[in-house]
């Protein structure tokens, strides 16, 4: 709907890969390694990436940078860079239909989150338990209640069942920007010492995997339970702001397609397909 959400009726509807619902094909298949392309500056690793794809380059491929000029965030929004943080999209050749593209803005989450957490367990001297990331609707990674990393999609139709697909990853690892009503962390703020080549082989690997699983028979119902045993907890109070409403209720899990589920006091249910999000009434 042009609010973002419909009605759905009554009633509710670091983690493990099962054995690997989507048609998708596994864009790494005939790519044993990715290669990657590193830039001092930029004005946008998404710019730049979509740009390689308007040359011919199909990826896939990571587009690497230590410097956005003009990074962007979801909704338009400006993501701030510093040194030291993860800026990466990776482009890929996504073979699918429009309808499940949703799917992979999900894997993106579930790929970072995994990529952190695998992170912690390898850097953290107390371990990983005390590092919990967890994912907001779609994508976003919050630490501690604060926003730590973000993702941001975007595709391009090449021809019937074929996207161009830009994955862009902002992840604070060494800095995180002050913005006010919208609260944020790093990794090194808590207690996590990475750095963004270490961090991009971890993503990689996790998004290598998360695709296999999704282009497995019952793919996307194994990634969906993946992203749920992330995110925040069913339950959680959530409001979506569009440009035209403000919706609020209780997360009710996804959809099949991977929309977001809102519960009203009613016990109405609603698909959410897109908004900002916030939780616990702070925007993030």
């Amino acid at each position: 709907s042009a609010a973002g959400w419909t009605d759905r009726g009554r009633g509710r509807g670091g983690c493990e890969f099962p054995s690997p619902l989507s048609d998708m094909e596994d864009p790494f298949l005939a790519c044993p390694e990715t290669p990657f392309i590193h830039m001092e500056e930029t004005d946008s690793t998404n710019a730049e990436a979509m740009r390689l794809a308007a040359q011919g380059d199909g990826g896939p491929l990571w587009v690497v940078a230590n410097r956005q000029m003009a990074g962007r965030g979801r909704l338009g929004r400006q993501w701030i860079s510093f040194d030291g943080n993860l800026h990466a999209t990776l482009l890929i050749t996504l073979h699918c239909e429009a309808n499940e593209i949703t799917q992979v803005s999900l894997l993106a989450g579930i790929a970072l989150a995994d990529a952190i957490a695998a992170a912690a367990a390898e850097g953290m001297p107390t371990g990983p338990d005390v590092f919990r990331p967890i994912l907001k609707w779609p994508n976003d990674l919050l630490i501690a209640n604060a926003k730590c990393a973000g993702v941001l999609l975007e595709t391009t139709a090449l021809s019937a069942g074929a996207f161009c697909g830009v994955l862009g990853f902002g992840v604070n690892i060494d800095a995180a920007p002050s913005i006010a009503d919208r609260p944020a962390t790093c990794l090194k703020q808590r207690g996590l010492h990475t750095t963004s080549a270490e961090l991009r082989t971890y993503l990689d690997r996790a998004v290598r995997r998360a695709f296999r699983t999704l282009s497995a028979p019952d793919g996307f119902s194994n990634l969906k339970q993946c992203w749920l045993d992330t995110a925040l907890r069913l339950g959680s109070p959530l409001t979506v702001t569009t440009d035209t409403e403000v919706c609020s209720g209780a997360f009710a899990g996804l959809d099949e397609d991977g929309a977001l589920l809102l519960e009203g006091d009613t016990g109405v249910l609603r698909r959410v397909t897109f908004g900002d999000v916030s939780a616990a009434g702070i925007v993030v």
